[in-house]
């Protein structure tokens, strides 16, 4: 299963739920038929009626929820899909599930550690890399740095500018 958002309260009196998406693909939710919201340790699968997309959230009528009451129960349940609903990223870019783990080595083929996270800033993202001392490096996964990513061999090249890791 993969995060696509978070539901943030609901929405009016009729069941409908207001969303924070966690990716870029806010039309994504107009296709989906269903998704899974997990709260606690509870997942349970909930077919999507209408899906509404505005200028950050997404609202979500679902068919099994028909009051602000049965919605308010869903409160910070995390919003889920199934591999099979995947949006394939663009050229360049890629699901951060398949960069974790990553060896981040230079293009002098220095071992710099393992991509451990990724920070979603709203300029570029970071990499938070560990070394193998455990100590945390965050990279700005910008263009001038990041050359290459080969996610089936699991290999991000960079471009080492001075005080990157310092």
């Amino acid at each position: 299963m993969y995060l696509i958002g978070y539901i943030l309260k609901p929405q009016g009196l009729k069941g409908e739920v207001k969303v924070e998406s966690v990716t870029p693909y806010l039309e994504r939710f107009n296709r989906l038929d269903r998704v899974f919201l997990q709260l606690k340790e509870k997942k349970q699968a909930y077919s999507i009626e209408n899906a509404r997309v505005s200028d950050r959230f997404v609202y979500l009528k679902f068919s099994e929820i028909n009051s602000r009451d049965d919605a308010e129960l869903l409160r910070t349940a995390e919003v889920l899909i199934e591999e099979k609903d995947l949006i394939q990223p663009a050229q360049d870019e890629y699901f951060i599930h398949d960069l974790i783990g990553c060896q981040v080595i230079s293009e002098n083929n220095d071992v710099i550690g393992v991509l451990s996270d990724v920070v979603q800033m709203s300029s570029n993202d970071v990499y938070v890399v560990k070394n193998g001392e455990g100590i945390e490096i965050l990279i700005p996964a910008t263009k001038e740095i990041v050359k290459r990513v080969n996610v089936e061999q699991k290999q991000i090249i960079i471009h080492m500018l001075e005080g990157l890791l310092e």
